[in-house]
Order: C-alpha cells, then structure tokens, then sequence
C-alpha cells in the first residue's frame, strides 16, 4: 500500500473521488481538480501529494478524451493561454511547496461558488431557443490585442491556482463562456489548456519533490477507478443536452466551491 494512504478504507474512499473526478472531467471537461482536491483534504494528510496523484491521472483522462475530440479546440485561445498559464504555474507551484494553502482555498470556494452562481442565473434566464448567453460587452467588442490582454491575466491566474490546487477551469470558463462556444467545443479548448497544464507542471513538481515514486505508485493503484469514470464520462458527455449541460457546469461550479470553502479550513 502506498504511503499516501495511510488506511485501505482511505484507499478506498479515495479510489471512488477518483472515479467521481474522471466522470466529472470527461463529460464536462473540468471539474476533476476542484471535486477531488476538496473531498480528500478530509481523507488525505499528504496535500501536496494528493494534487501530484491527481496531475498525472488527468492526464491520463485529457489524453483519452483528446484522441477523439482534438480538431474540435479553438488553438487560437489555448496559444494564447499558454505561456501566461506556464508562468502561473512555476508561481503556484512555489506556494504550493511554502506550506500552508487553507486560507487561499477558502478563497478560491468563494470565487468558484460565485462564478457558478452568476452562471446559473444568466442560464435560468436565458430563453431555451438562444443557443448560449451573450458573453460580455468587452469581450465581445475588443480587438484582437485586447482580447490578448484578457488573456494574460486570466493564463496566469489559472496556472497559479493549477500549480496551488491542480484546477485552473474557473477563468478560464469565464473566458470560454464569454467566447460562446458549444458544449463539444468548449470541453476540448479546456482540455487542451490542461493538457498543456500537466506537460508543464510534470517537471516543475519533480524538481521540487512533489512528485515521487510513491506518488507514481498512488497514481497506479487509483487508476483502474479513474478509467472507469473517464469512460462514463465520456458515454454520459454525449448524452446531454446544450442546456442541461450548462446547468450542470453552473451547479457543479456553485458545489464544488462550497467544498472547497469547508474544505479550505482543515486542520
């Protein structure tokens, strides 16, 4: 048994988020690191570890899922993501290795609850004939270099939380959202940026010492529940509707920062 576990039954419980995070991921294309990062900090003593396991079995979910979907991306957004989200990245994972992230995971619960508030209002009222909710005004006029500078902020920012806590989906959901992309679409941009998110951080979290063998070894016993819950993800992902979709992202949203809201106090 792998030190991460310090119980089977933490095993267990662990293995089961795990199946639950992959099913998140694959059907609405993020989620896996918000859903998991909060149930197990309640499980798991080892924070930094848990995020390390989580990196390498995404990865495995990003891969299943992009060799079917990868021509469905808009590389436009993900180019232009990259390098800020590398930057916040090499920041978060500074952070992550100082030590103590409960105050700013209370943090993140309140902006990702809000988000999934604010989303969830607009699609209420959204009339079910519109295809999606008119994105912001500044979004939605800016010029190209404006739209760059929008970009640079919202890279960073997901790459610090993604090097922190292995999620960055909030702004950039916010960004995609305001892009109006179908569901199929925006599910592959978002993988493709956490794609490019775990080729980064693989070798920034193995210089610092987060990711070791015995993290390699957690990763491979937790994976035959992940593959199970990436393949119903993926089965469930074609199965809902445009609208029921967006709701489903707003409510996964307004959850999973409440989790990590409780969560971020843990002691």
């Amino acid at each position: 048994m792998p030190e991460l576990f310090p119980t089977f039954p933490d095993y267990l419980i662990s293995a089961l988020v795990m199946a639950g995070a992959m099913f998140i991921y694959a059907t609405v294309g993020f989620g896996a690191g918000m859903f998991a990062v909060a149930v197990l900090a309640f499980v798991l003593p080892d924070f930094a570890g848990t995020v390390a396991v989580l990196m390498l079995l995404t990865f495995v979910t990003e891969v299943s899922v992009l060799a079917r979907t990868w021509r469905q991306a808009d590389f436009r957004v993900v180019l232009a993501l990259v390098l800020p989200i590398g930057v916040g990245l090499a920041l978060g994972t500074q952070v992550l290795i100082a030590g103590d992230v409960h105050l700013l995971k209370r943090l993140l619960g309140v902006v990702v609850a809000g988000a999934g508030v604010w989303f969830y209002q607009s699609e209420r009222k959204r009339p079910p004939a519109v295809a999606s909710p008119a994105p912001p005004e500044a979004l939605t006029n800016a010029s190209p270099r404006v739209r760059a500078w929008i970009a640079i902020p919202i890279g960073l920012i997901s790459g610090v939380l993604g090097g922190l806590f292995g999620t960055g989906a909030p702004p950039l959901i916010v960004l995609l959202r305001a892009q109006r992309l179908d569901k199929a679409r925006f599910r592959a941009t978002l993988l493709w940026c956490f794609f490019a998110m775990s080729l980064m951080r693989a070798p920034m979290y193995i210089r610092s010492g987060v990711l070791t063998t015995d993290v390699l070894w957690s990763a491979v016993w937790l994976l035959p529940g992940a593959i199970v819950g990436t393949i119903a993800g993926m089965i469930a992902h074609h199965r809902l509707s445009e609208r029921k979709f967006a709701l489903g992202v707003s409510t996964l949203l307004i959850i999973m920062g409440i989790l990590l809201l409780i969560s971020g106090g843990k002691t």
